[in-house]
């Protein structure tokens, strides 16, 4: 199970476009909200925002502690706004989740072990999927999805979803008949004196 990152927040009563003087002083204007509950508007800062999201990843789970309330909220981020699409954010709407419901997330897919067709036959390991899709319990959200990679023997071999073994309590939603990983053969280098045949051959 992953570490929860904590991220503080207090009570926004700056609405509408007043926000942008917020945006102005360093704060990122937000909102959270879940099922049965009510939107409530809030504020965080706009650098611990962003040093979080880069440590944590956006589609991890955080808790967010709003000044006075006495416990913090399971939250996901459900909505971000940047500046221009790709700058700076802007706005972030949360979402509170239930501890005892399960949800879905996607976790990025990490490979473990080694690869004897790379090891042995100098080959190169290539990933053509970086994450899947799981449900589990929020608090159970792992950090990443382990993939062994020692079956790769050949380059005949491919690894899909389906050899992906995950934690317990944890079940994997995405296709398990697509690939993730193979190992592409080598580039052959030929020499100098090969090379000069190779072209000879090709003009003639």
């Amino acid at each position: 199970m992953a570490d929860r990152v904590n991220i503080a927040a207090r009570p926004r009563t700056v609405l509408g476009k007043k926000v942008k003087q917020l945006r102005r002083q360093g704060t990122l204007p937000a909102n959270v909200y879940g099922r049965g509950l009510e939107s409530v508007a809030i504020e965080v800062e706009a650098r611990e925002f962003s040093r979080n999201i880069k440590a944590a990843g956006i589609r991890g789970m955080f808790e967010l502690d709003i000044a006075g309330e006495e416990k913090p909220r399971y939250v996901v981020i459900r909505g971000l706004t940047r500046q221009g699409g790709m700058g700076e954010p802007t706005h972030v709407d949360f979402y509170q989740v239930d501890p005892n419901q399960p949800i879905t997330a996607n976790v990025p897919i990490h490979t473990v072990g080694e690869a004897p067709a790379v090891r042995d036959l100098a080959g190169v390991l290539l990933q053509s999927l970086d994450h899947v899709s799981i449900s589990c319990l929020p608090l159970q959200i792992p950090e990443a999805i382990e993939l062994d990679v020692s079956p790769l023997v050949s380059f005949e071999v491919t690894l899909s979803v389906g050899d992906i073994t995950p934690p317990e309590g944890v079940v994997i939603l995405t296709d398990p008949a697509i690939h993730v990983a193979t190992v592409n053969p080598p580039r052959i280098r030929l020499e100098p004196g090969e090379e000069a045949a190779e072209e000879e051959a090709e003009a003639e």
